[in-house]
């Protein structure tokens, strides 16, 4: 599910884009083991100011065409046709962790404005409703333990939910259109991600969580497949073990230096050593209280440039636990220590 913020566009991007967070020790990426460090705020080390007003809405989530830190007008992307579309793709898809509420994602962000706010920056606006998804059964076929080394629940469900996802987000791409997916527990990401890498394969992936989501099912901890969407992408496990994932078979592999993690602050063991070990461009919530999130989106951006300094497309792909829970609390995964205003 995406996060909501209300209020003057202009007032909330500036906040959004000024804050500079309390110093840390941490260093950049590939000076040491810091960037990949598990996070936490000790009561002494609460941020000064923590807002209890609730910020509903979409302002500071704007993308405008005039930003003044941009450095004038953002150039029309040569992929999307012209007039600029966006495809609203619903993805309700909640089977990938156990609690219910993140299939009322999608309609919430239209309720709160989403579409208007959408076309009030230009977009021509293709609705596409939402995805319909099978509910887990018990004759669903399941993945065998001992191929899989672990456990991958509600699998049969997921995955055919996901290739769901992935008809729709590279229909989407194919018809030149900007695919917008509307989650759905992060489990989703697997899908959107394997259709925009299918079409536009040199595409960087920016990932902004407050989990790597690098789990196979022989590393998972619970053996829900919402931490697994990146796992499963890099080909860290056999996907032709798990039923329903048969679509995977014939898509691209994610390379590691496509991806670029932000606000990172809760990772398991074995998502700590594919970082190291893969070499994957990783800033921590430390990294965001040191440098500001501004410095940190930039870093992760130049992580693409070519040496001409051009940029590929980038896909963004957003977990609601990555913001702070006194802001948002409305998911299943809080970690105290997140972004915010």
């Amino acid at each position: 599910m995406k996060a909501t913020l209300r209020g003057n566009p202009n007032k909330l991007l500036r906040s959004a884009f000024q804050v500079r967070f309390r110093s840390g020790n941490s260093n950049l990426p590939g000076s040491d083991n810091a960037s990949i460090r598990t996070f936490e705020r000790t009561a002494s080390g609460k941020r000064p100011m923590q807002r209890k007003k609730s910020m509903p809405g979409l302002g500071a989530a704007m993308i405008n065409s005039h930003y003044d830190h941009l450095g004038g007008g953002i150039k029309h992307p040569p992929f999307l046709k012209i007039p600029k579309t966006v495809s609203v793709i619903g993805a309700p898809l909640s089977w990938g962790q156990p609690l219910a509420g993140t299939d009322h994602g999608p309609q919430l962000l239209r309720n709160e404005g989403l579409l208007t706010c959408l076309t009030g920056l230009e977009w021509r606006v293709e609705n596409q409703g939402d995805l319909q998804f099978d509910i887990p059964q018990e004759t669903d076929p399941s993945p065998d333990p001992k191929l899989i080394g672990g456990n991958a629940k509600n699998c049969y469900c997921v995955g055919k939910g996901l290739g769901k996802i992935y008809d729709k987000v590279l229909e989407a791409h194919q018809n030149g259109n900007f695919a917008l997916t509307l989650g759905g527990d992060h489990s989703v990401a697997a899908g959107s991600v394997a259709a925009t890498i299918e079409h536009r394969p040199e595409t960087g992936i920016i990932w902004v969580d407050a989990h790597g989501d690098l789990n196979t099912p022989a590393t998972s901890p619970s053996g829900n497949m919402h931490g697994m969407p990146l796992g499963l992408l890099l080909g860290l496990c056999d996907t032709s073990t798990l039923p329903g994932f048969e679509w995977l078979a014939d898509t691209p592999m994610l390379r590691p230096d496509q991806i670029v993690f932000v606000g990172l602050r809760d990772l398991d063991g074995p998502e700590r050593d594919v970082i190291r070990t893969m070499g994957i461009r990783a800033y921590t919530m430390q990294h965001v209280d040191k440098w500001g999130i501004g410095k940190v989106m930039d870093m992760a951006i130049n992580h693409f440039r070519g040496s001409d300094g051009s940029l590929p497309p980038l896909h963004l792909s957003y977990d609601i636990d990555a913001v702070d829970p006194e802001q948002a609390p409305a998911t299943g995964t809080v970690v105290r220590g997140g972004v915010n205003f």
